[in-house]
């Protein structure tokens, strides 16, 4: 950003300046102290987010800050203060888009030395300890912020820099870089001489670099289950009577104790009558904060509840941010597939008519598929056809439950990629065959699965995950065989527990191992940047027998038996070495851990779970499990629990 036009005004009978050279002219001397304004506007402008961990984004008009996932910076000249003695300061900034409703702005200063053609998240300086600001000023789209920074003499510098993230999670806020709308440092000092502003050099034009959006990452996004049903409490919501019980819905899952045995983290019922179209919101910003760039979003029919969800998501994605898309997904085993080639573009149609509509290179709509082998070659084909009859050019992936070099090449004429749904146990994932070769051998792309776990009380059968084994080999396997994309498989199915979504049971957990990975996956590093703790187990052994009556469920889910397995799991990213502690039931357990990530597991027992990690006496990490471990469990619940230290 070139070096903007100087202002200048007169107020109060004082002479106050916009200065954005380094310069400060004076031009008459005044025998009394004077109150001098000097207005800065930024000579460097940018923003970085782990979605785009290695593309510059200079180039955008307006900044974006959240509270960890995007980062705006802002670089200042402040040769014009030096000597001054400064009264007061605040930072301006115009909000363009907002999806705020609490906290505000927080701005840390940092290092100067990045530019707007090179700066990145993985190259980003670190923000200081402590926010320049104390008080909180709330975004809101359309606002013009003061922020008032109160310490800014500690930092004043030529050149200084600062770092702007948001105090509350998940939302999105986007600050304007157009003409008479940039950011603006106000700075008041004193000083015994009026100053005039000296005429302006004209502006000189920068050329900023392209962004590149590399790799991406999807989650698979299952309709049925939102973040509230009916907009009510959560201690007595749907999900708490009907679905987490095991009598719910007048006894139609008491064989099986209940549908489900997690749930999305409640809150309270909201004002107004989009309520479904606010939580489909929070649902794109979790996504983002965990570094996603999309949905893959499952359509399993074209009327109801479950359609009108799926347009609400175009829609919320379209409102929240361009830079999260949505893919649609036609579910071959659900009813959708009862209808016609025609039909169903018809209904697409109205999907793609959103910004939100994930495009490929070339500008062709990226369209999906689940258990594409469900339906014959000719019907995907007569979509597709429809569609182009409508205008509407499409890349379609074919993923099938069995990614068999059979259907792959039955596919091949009309995909340009194809994928999996994927296994859900570190051995099968591990000794699997490379999809990926087979699938570039046919021209086509690859689009590999991620999971945690599969548990499925309905079904009565589960796959044993080894805590994060399942997890840890499935992004390992992607990476290593050079995966194009990844579909994170679920987003929300609850009904079978593979839920990455921040949930009771395992809050953000999945979500903040993701991040490295995801990370990993589109740069290559392998670097652990910040200390990090993760604690998994189960809330009874596998074999505890559960109070209700209902029919047990087997390990046998991906067609060969892991054995379970009654641990407790400590997964450590860390910088360096540190000495970690794991309690379980009162028992302790003290190792060395080593830099980088590394698991250890230790027996599982019935009473708490805890664990702590220190460094040269000091602690770095630590987590208190709030799922006590019993052997009398009220259902069979063979979901991993998690716990992060990173929330």
């Amino acid at each position: 950003m070139a070096n903007p036009k100087p202002r200048w005004r007169l107020i109060a009978g004082a002479v106050i300046f916009a200065l954005a050279s380094s310069v400060m002219m004076p031009v008459a001397a005044s025998a009394a102290t004077t109150t001098t304004e000097v207005v800065l506007e930024p000579t460097a402008a940018s923003w970085t987010s782990s979605r785009y961990p290695s593309t510059p984004l200079g180039d955008k008009p307006y900044l974006s800050a959240s509270s960890s996932a995007d980062t705006s910076y802002l670089k200042f000249d402040g040769a014009g203060l030096a000597g001054k003695k400064v009264v007061k300061a605040s930072l301006e900034l115009n909000v363009s888009y907002s999806t705020a409703t609490t906290g505000g702005v927080l701005a840390y200063p940092t290092s100067t030395s990045w530019s707007e053609q090179s700066l990145t998240y993985n190259n980003r300086p670190a923000l200081g300890a402590s926010a320049i600001n104390t008080a909180l000023v709330p975004a809101k789209t359309g606002a013009k912020l003061q922020i008032p920074v109160s310490n800014l003499g500690a930092v004043v510098a030529k050149p200084m820099a600062f770092g702007l993230q948001y105090s509350q999670k998940y939302v999105s806020n986007n600050f304007s870089l157009a003409k008479n709308a940039t950011p603006k440092l106000r700075v008041t000092v004193e000083t015994g001489t009026t100053a005039v502003a000296p005429a302006p050099a004209p502006a000189a034009p920068v050329t900023k670099p392209s962004a590149s959006n590399g790799k991406k990452v999807f989650a698979h996004y299952f309709p049925p289950y939102p973040i509230s049903i009916e907009n009510g409490a959560p201690a007595t919501d749907y999900y708490a009577k009907n679905y987490l019980t095991a009598n719910g819905e007048n006894g139609i899952h008491a064989s099986y104790g209940g549908l489900l045995r997690d749930r999305p983290v409640g809150r309270a019922p909201l004002a107004g009558s989009d309520w479904e179209l606010q939580d489909l919101k929070t649902e794109v910003r979790q996504a983002m904060a965990a570094g996603i760039d999309g949905f893959t979003l499952n359509i399993m029919s074209t009327s109801g509840r479950n359609w009108t969800a799926s347009v609400n998501l175009m829609k919320a994605a379209a409102a929240v941010s361009p830079n999260f898309t949505i893919i649609p997904m036609i579910d071959g085993t659900a009813n959708v597939g009862s209808q016609t080639g025609a039909q169903v573009a018809a209904k697409l149609a109205e999907l793609y008519a959103y910004s939100s509509a994930e495009k490929v290179a070339g500008g062709a709509y990226a369209l999906s598929s689940f258990k594409a082998e469900n339906k014959s070659v000719s019907w995907w084909s007569s979509i597709i056809s429809a569609l182009k009859s409508r205008g509407i050019t499409v890349s379609f992936s074919a993923i099938f439950l069995n990614a068999s070099d059979a259907n792959m090449k039955a596919f091949a004429p009309i995909s340009d990629g194809v994928g999996n749904w994927g296994t859900r146990t570190a051995l099968t994932i591990t000794n699997g065959p490379d999809y990926a070769a087979r699938a570039h051998a046919l021209g086509l792309k690859w689009m590999a699965p991620v999971a945690v776990q599969d548990v499925r009380p309905r079904s009565f059968i589960y796959d044993e995950a080894n805590n994060t084994e399942t997890l840890r080999a499935s992004w390992d396997r992607a990476i290593a065989t050079g995966a194009d994309s990844i579909q994170m498989a679920t987003w929300n199915d609850y009904s079978e527990s593979t839920q990455f979504a921040p949930s009771f049971a395992h809050g953000t957990t999945f979500l903040d191992i993701s991040r490295y990975y995801i990370d990993r996956y589109k740069t290559g590093s392998t670097t652990v940047t910040a200390d990090a703790m993760y604690v998994t187990h189960r809330v009874h052994p596998y074999a505890a027998a559960p109070t209700t009556v209902q029919k047990l469920m087997s390990p046998t889910l991906s067609g060969t038996a892991t054995a379970p397995r009654n641990t407790v799991e400590v997964l450590t990213m860390l910088t360096a070495p540190a000495n970690v502690t794991v309690t379980v039931g009162g028992a302790s357990t003290t190792y060395s851990a080593p830099a980088g990530v590394y698991a250890k597991t230790v027996p599982l027992a019935v009473g708490k779970v805890s664990a702590s990690a220190n460094r040269n006496g000091s602690a770095i990490a630590t987590v208190s499990s709030p799922y006590t471990v019993t052997s009398n469990p009220k259902v069979q619940d063979l979901q991993y629990y998690g716990v992060s230290s990173k929330r």
